[in-house]
């Protein structure tokens, strides 16, 4: 095998969702475990859909998960320039010695006719295929669609129907053109190319070898190769994903915030774990292990293992994995990551030294960094008590009088000295002794052991807690 060349090309009309993140990862996974080359590229051939603030949004989501391109944008490379808005010169050069050669033609039909073949089609539940009328217009004709202001756009001569093609992913797979499309516009009337002029003739000046996106582009495949092979290109192997599916079963769309990488960035998902589930959508890597780490993943991964079975997002499940991936976690980075996670979504309102000292003691009751503002709340001293009825019960009140006794009496014990001392003073055992210690010391029900959280606090914080609670 030569040497590998692969591609991410987005397109920056919205924000990295699930579906087209998880194209990047296994082209880059692919590409790191054949020592081949990962290009971004930037399909930008759009204007009116295209914005500045989705590119550099999707060029920062790419650095967060760890991808990072060996040529495109401010990298640079001998392929340059990296964005098609760039290279529409390029373009129009292939489309004119496509027009020369014949096997691309100016073409005069009007939207309002193709609307037209199209409602037609519609009505007699035909596949909505352009008829080629384009192709056969006298000079008479074109001169007088000229006259009226009708600009040409050009359309590639599909003469070749049938095609077939072995996918990485899904094996071989056949095409009849004759019932899916006639021939297909490669440059707008406008000048500016088209998806599919742009896309082939930069895989082919960028000698890219492998193809890897997801399956909504299978029905494209057969274009990309007749066109690649009229411009003189070998197409290089293709292979098409499943895509991704809701819980419903609907396809995810760049226009669910929830499953775009901007959400599990603001939720507070490690970029490691992310990476570690999106890889396993598609990809089975032959046992039953579900957790790897970056480096893992990378040493792990083989495209001969991806599946064309649907994949379906499960939130829990992400949830799970990256609960698995902050256990991984050493306390010191545990602690390094959601500082740097509070501080970018603007969540840090305690002392950032204590703050640093107490995270720890929550690295085993989180999913994800968004559920730690709540659990920082015990930092506070006018907390809100998650149950202030069971504070208020006698009981709860013996425990509370006991525990200033104790606290009174000497210097602050190790928590499981403390409570030995208060237990054998009160009638409250168990849940209903240690219930109303915690919601004293955290207002919450629930949480890291108070062993770990009673040691963060001074003799008198503690004390001003009790005495709240015996307030109240």
């Amino acid at each position: 095998m030569g040497s590998i060349r692969v591609r991410f090309a987005p397109s920056p009309t919205g924000y990295l969702h699930l579906g087209n993140i998880r194209t990047a990862l296994f082209n880059y996974l692919f590409a790191k475990r054949e020592g081949g080359t990962f290009i971004l590229r930037i399909e930008d051939t759009d204007p009116e859909r295209s914005e500045a603030e989705y590119r550099q949004a999707l060029t920062e989501d790419l650095l967060w998960m760890g991808i990072r391109w060996d040529e495109g944008p401010e990298v640079g490379g001998a392929s340059g320039p990296y964005l098609a808005s760039e290279r529409f010169s390029i373009y129009r050069q292939y489309a004119q010695t496509l027009i020369q050669e014949g096997k691309a033609y100016h073409c005069y039909v009007t939207e309002e006719e193709i609307e037209e073949m199209k409602r037609l089609a519609r009505a007699e539940k035909r596949p909505p295929r352009f008829d080629n009328r384009g192709r056969d217009f006298s000079k008479a004709e074109i001169e007088k669609r000229k006259a009226q202001g009708i600009r040409p756009t050009v359309r590639f001569k599909i003469e070749n129907p049938k095609l077939k093609m072995n996918d990485l992913v899904r094996g071989e797979v056949s095409f009849n053109l004759d019932e899916m499309l006639g021939d297909f516009v490669i440059q707008r009337a406008d000048g500016t190319p088209t998806f599919h002029l742009a896309v082939c003739v930069d895989d082919a000046l960028m000698n890219i070898t492998h193809v890897i996106r997801g399956e909504d582009h299978l029905s494209n495949t057969p274009k990309h190769i007749l066109l690649l092979e009229a411009m003189g290109f070998k197409p290089p192997q293709y292979g098409h994903l499943s895509l991704v599916h809701g819980p419903g079963g609907e396809p995810l769309s760049k226009r669910l915030e929830s499953v775009s990488v901007r959400e599990f960035r603001r939720k507070g998902i490690l970029p490691q774990a992310l990476a570690n589930y999106i890889a396993l959508l598609g990809w089975a890597p032959g046992d039953n292990r579900e957790i790897f780490s970056w480096q893992e993943l990378q040493k792990a991964f083989d495209l001969k293992q991806v599946n064309k079975s649907r994949s379906n997002y499960d939130s829990q499940k992400l949830d799970w994995v990256n609960g698995q991936h902050l256990r991984i976690l050493s306390d010191e980075d545990f602690s390094r990551h959601a500082l740097a996670y509070l501080k970018e979504q603007k969540l840090l309102r305690q002392d950032e030294t204590l703050v640093h000292k107490i995270l720890p003691v929550f690295k085993d009751n989180i999913e994800h960094f968004d559920q730690l503002p709540e659990r920082l709340e015990v930092l506070s001293d006018d907390f809100q008590y998650e149950s202030p009825a069971m504070i208020q019960t006698p009981e709860a009140k013996e425990i509370f009088r006991t525990a200033l006794d104790v606290l009174n009496a000497g210097m602050l014990l190790p928590f499981d000295d403390f409570a030995a001392q208060i237990k054998p003073k009160v009638k409250a055992k168990g849940k209903n002794l240690f219930m109303p210690l915690r919601l004293a010391l955290t207002g919450k029900e629930h949480g890291p052991e108070l062993k770990r959280i009673f040691p963060l606090f001074s003799r008198d914080q503690i004390k001003k807690r009790f005495e709240r609670a015996l307030a109240s």
